[in-house]
């Protein structure tokens, strides 16, 4: 009788606050066991309202997570009349993933933007049973533990976007070529005060 797997982490996602705005970036690669569904088919990393989301965890869970808060989001500030703050929707989003702690969503997730009032660069990273905690940077998923090693090395809180763009690649890169799930595809949220930016970027490795 064959085995049915939930499936692997779909991603690496990490995360950077600047002095400017936000970085935040995600492999595409989706997989299933030792099956690679897609190469770059999966979106880890996802921006609204100028708000930007990062989650690493089982396909499923991610994507019906990322659809939960978009709605409540939505709602939130229709009611309410107002954009909410990043701090607002991370804990927003805590909320949802405490509330499922007893079966929780197989999910880590990343949340940066630009506050307002007063103007200054947040970035919150999420366990699965909704902590809520704010970092200057951040990475969760597959090889996280490279990853953070790389940040802890290069990231300096003074950072521009650009250059964290560039430390995020790097570090994507360097993944990449050791971890045969992470992949070449990645996602990559610029967010800043005037405007965010989500592309999609092929590596050389």
């Amino acid at each position: 009788m064959s085995q049915i797997s939930l499936g692997t982490w779909e991603s690496l996602v990490l995360g950077m606050r600047c002095k400017d705005g936000v970085i935040l970036a995600g492999t595409k690669k989706v997989s299933y066991g030792y099956l690679v569904v897609s190469q770059q088919a999966g979106r880890a990393v996802d921006i609204l309202d100028n708000v930007g989301f990062a989650f690493a965890g089982h396909v499923a869970d991610l994507q019906n997570l990322l659809r939960t808060i978009k709605i409540e989001i939505n709602y939130l500030k229709y009611t309410l009349g107002r954009p909410l703050s990043i701090s607002a929707i991370a804990n927003r989003l805590g909320l949802i993933l405490y509330s499922y702690k007893l079966f929780p969503y197989i999910t880590f997730a990343l949340i940066g933007g630009v506050d307002k009032y007063p103007e200054k660069p947040r970035l919150f990273s999420l366990d699965p049973v909704g902590s809520v905690i704010e970092e200057e940077y951040a990475a969760s998923g597959i090889s996280a533990e490279v990853a953070i090693g790389l940040l802890e090395d290069r990231y300096s809180p003074d950072m521009s976007v650009d250059d964290a763009k560039e430390l995020a690649l790097d570090v994507m890169r360097a993944v990449a070529r050791r971890d045969v799930l992470a992949g070449k595809y990645v996602d990559l949220a610029v967010i800043t005060r005037e405007k965010s930016e989500l592309q999609t970027i092929t590596l050389k490795i």
